[in-house]
């Protein structure tokens, strides 16, 4: 089966030369590797050009595609060029910034090619680059819930709940082409949530495979996990557009959950000046859901962590809501405070110690040299 790598990337120089060679080992002869470049203006083109180099001996196609000016939003443009261009049976996207897990990606390769699936839902890893370390992603613990999914209904419920990432997944084109499924474009981000949604709900058939085929870097400047602003408001956009594609209304219950999920992650990171923004926003869809669609998520223990905030923003109060947001911001502002207060104290602490050993050396060598210099003092007599 040929396979289509399909690659971002925008002003990432300091990474894509690292992505691109990790799939080195994945490019089987046939397959084709599509580059799409979103108009960067770093050294990242001429990275891309000298990886492609290195790859010449695959036996893979190297299609390398230069934008020249970068598209509004985030990866929806690209992403879409590298799904026009693409000749294979098969369609895997890589964010330029990670890199694959050859062997799980290899692993999951030989799954799809044996299973009749629309699409393959594998797992990965993610990589702190503040902290130098990985941790599993945060949909981890569904996992467990794999084998007992049965039905399709089951395993696309399930499917719906995952963290919806392009480059986790292997796609059969032919599946994306009958349904013309392709990312919205525009002058937004966290485009890759509506596409999740038309695959998960038109596929007929969904595979699981709980293997990492990639390192998904977050942490790194410039980033859109990092946004903390206005923009994220998107995600309401992105609600209204998911429920108005739904196939059938029982799927309401998931697309709020999803929605409250999100929500949750931003009302941690929301900017001061960005809240009132985000609130007005919020209202405006949050007033549209009707009440069996809240009550369906009142115990659900991953909704329940905005559900309350939700509630109030749906019934118009804001600034009751932004006055919490604001209370929490500060004591975690103090928590930050007092840990680094804590981390200083406690390097004050190493330095005394540090330097009350070096005193002791010092007044060492010191006596050291006193008592070899008194015993080459003659004696009288």
């Amino acid at each position: 089966m040929k396979f289509s790598f399909i690659v971002t990337s925008w002003n990432i120089e300091d990474y894509i030369g690292a992505c691109l060679d990790s799939l080195a080992p994945c490019l089987a002869p046939g397959d084709e590797l599509i580059v799409i470049d979103d108009g960067s203006d770093d050294g990242s083109c001429e990275e891309i050009t000298a990886a492609l180099a290195r790859l010449k001996e695959r036996g893979a196609a190297l299609r390398p595609i230069f934008l020249g000016v970068n598209s509004p939003g985030g990866v929806g443009i690209p992403a879409n060029v590298g799904l026009r261009e693409a000749t294979g049976e098969a369609i895997f996207f890589v964010d330029g910034d990670d890199w694959v897990d050859a062997a799980g990606l290899q692993a999951a390769r030989r799954r799809f090619e044996a299973q009749n699936c629309d699409v393959l839902i594998a797992n990965y890893r993610v990589y702190d680059a503040v902290q130098d370390q990985f941790s599993p992603p945060s949909d981890q613990s569904l996992w467990r819930g794999v084998e007992g999914c049965r039905s399709l209904q089951e395993r696309r419920h399930l499917a719906l709940q995952m963290v919806g990432v392009p480059w986790r997944k292997i796609y059969r084109r032919s599946f994306l082409e009958a349904h013309k499924i392709r990312f919205p474009e525009g002058d937004f981000f966290y485009e890759d949530n509506p596409f999740h949604w038309q695959v998960c709900l038109a596929a007929t058939e969904i595979g699981f495979f709980n293997r990492s085929v990639c390192s998904h870097r977050m942490g790194r400047a410039g980033q859109t996990m990092a946004a903390t602003g206005a923009d994220l408001a998107v995600f309401f956009d992105h609600y209204e557009r998911i429920v108005a594609q739904l196939p059938d209304p029982q799927y309401r219950p998931d697309v709020l959950r999803w929605l409250l999920e999100n929500m949750a992650w931003h009302m941690e990171r929301l900017a001061p000046a960005a809240q009132w923004i985000y609130a007005v926003r919020a209202e405006e869809t949050l007033k549209t859901i009707v009440d069996a669609d809240w009550q369906a998520m009142r115990h659900d223990v991953v909704a329940q962590r905005a559900w309350g905030a939700a509630r109030a923003l749906a019934q118009g109060r804001l600034g009751e809501v932004i006055s919490t947001w604001q209370q929490q911001q500060m004591l975690r502002l103090f928590q930050n405070l007092e840990d680094r207060v804590a981390q200083i104290e406690q390097t004050a602490t190493q330095l005394v110690d540090w330097s009350e050993g070096q005193r002791a050396v010092q007044e060492f060598h010191a006596l050291k040299a006193f008592a070899s210099k008194a015993e080459d003092k003659p004696s009288k007599g």
